[in-house]
Formats: C-alpha cells, sequence, structure tokens
C-alpha cells in the first residue's frame, strides 16, 4: 500500500496473523516435565532455518519462554507425532537412546508400486544432497550414512497398497528415498517419483506411533496418532489390519 509516498510494511503483522493461525495445526498430545509429544498436521515445518516462516520449534520456544530441544523430526508434508525435550538432560539421554536404536518409530505410508508381502527389511546408505536424498547400495564415502528399516504390507487398494514401517535409522528423508528406491514412491511424493500431487500438497505418510523408555524414571511411554481425514484413502483403512 501507497501512503502518501509512504510504503506500508505489513511482514510483522502478517507472521503476527499466521502465529495465531499456526495453533490450530498443532496439539499437545502428552506433557510432562522433561518432554512434550505433539500432533502436527501435513503443511507445517517442525524446524526451519528461515526465520520469516514460523515452525513448531520457534512456536514452542515462544510458547515456553525456554529452548524445547527437536528430537525427531518429521517432513513439512508428512503428519503425525512430533517429541521435543524440555531439559536438556533429558534430550541428551533420549538422543543416546535413538542411536542406540531402543525408541520405537512406527509410520504408516500410503505407496504404490509392488511391496513384497511378509516383514521386508531395507537397508540403503544415505547422503543429502541439497534438498533431496541420494541412495547407496554400498557406502560410497563418509558422507553416505547407514538406513535401515523394515516395512510389512498391511492393505492393498486399487492402485496403492499401506505399508507400517519400523524406523531403524532417521536420516534426512529416509522413509520417502529408501522406498522410492525400491520402485514404491508414497502417495503425493512428486519429489520421490509419485506421478501426481496430493491436493493439499501433503504425501501418503504419518508418523504413527511413538514407544520408548523413560531414560531417568523406568516408566514405559506409548502414543499413537490417529489416521488422517485429508485423503480418502485413509479412511478406507480396515482398522483390524493395524493390530497386526
Amino acid at each position: 500500500m501507497d501512503n502518501g509516498g509512504m510504503k506500508t510494511d505489513f511482514s510483522k503483522l502478517k507472521k503476527f496473523t499466521d502465529k495465531n493461525d499456526f495453533d490450530s495445526n498443532y496439539s499437545i498430545i502428552d506433557e510432562t516435565d522433561d518432554f512434550l509429544v505433539i500432533l502436527k498436521k501435513n503443511g507445517i515445518a517442525v524446524q526451519v532455518t528461515d526465520k520469516d516462516s514460523d515452525d513448531l520449534e520457534t512456536v514452542l520456544n515462544a510458547k515456553y519462554n525456554e529452548k524445547v530441544h527437536v528430537l525427531n523430526r518429521i517432513d513439512q508434508p508428512v503428519t503425525g507425532l512430533v517429541i521435543f525435550g524440555k531439559k536438556k538432560e533429558f534430550a541428551a539421554a533420549f538422543t543416546e537412546m535413538l542411536k542406540a536404536r531402543t525408541v520405537t518409530k512406527n509410520y504408516l505410508a500410503l505407496v504404490s508400486g509392488n511391496p513384497q508381502p511378509g516383514t521386508v527389511v531395507l537397508q540403503h546408505y544415505i547422503k543429502k544432497l541439497h534438498n533431496r536424498a541420494m541412495t547407496a547400495d554400498e557406502q560410497v564415502d563418509e558422507n553416505f550414512k547407514e538406513a535401515v528399516l523394515e516395512y510389512r504390507l498391511l492393505q492393498s487398494f486399487d492402485r496403492y497398497h499401506l505399508l507400517k514401517i519400523d524406523l531403524k535409522t532417521g536420516r534426512f528423508h529416509q522413509i520417502r528415498a529408501q522406498l522410492a528406491t525400491m520402485g514404491m514412491p508414497i502417495k503425493g511424493d512428486l519429489k520421490y517419483g509419485s506421478k501426481r500431487p496430493n491436493l493439499d500438497r501433503s504425501i501418503g505418510l504419518l508418523s504413527w506411533q511413538l514407544e520408548f523408555i523413560h531414560p531417568f524414571t523406568g516408566k514405559k511411554h506409548s502414543y499413537e496418532a490417529p489416521l488422517p481425514t485429508n485423503d480418502e484413502l485413509w479412511k478406507l483403512v480396515n482398522p483390524e489390519n493395524l493390530k497386526s
């Protein structure tokens, strides 16, 4: 807007409005003195470097007036569970649990292609290159990190299949890249080979289950995200198949 030759900057107002809207895109599933478990909608970043955009980390830092620690990242077009540490001691201990692979992280994915029946282990090496992940069957150099997941076919539709994924490591775009490498791109994931986008720019991937033993109290914590409602295929999932 031109006001007597002076341009009015609405960027701060926009950011303020976005912050108000942002709260409708996540909910707190559980909160303890040590951590927060968040259910985030697709389209919202967990953590970004562009501070002109809001993200979960920034919003929670402001909400609690102290730094929270991102303990698992899910991509912006992905829906589901994210855990943040409220204390450095817990964050450090949880990070070690992740390295030891004692934290269970299960995902649900809608994929095309021809997944194999039964439980299948995928092992690759992944390197981040700009905003994509490159996969290799062998460790080409030290920048390629081991990536391991297990998947199981739960249900098939006309053109897509529902997989349960047990994520063993947490590499950049790991699930998306590994499944695409095997000819099974995730529904709506244009970056990794899907033929068509989802209308809301989401991808068919849900951070579904999170389970761990608290490193200090020994208490078991288990969480499960509801199925998304933004895609008709999610509505066709048979709940009995999720129990297997």
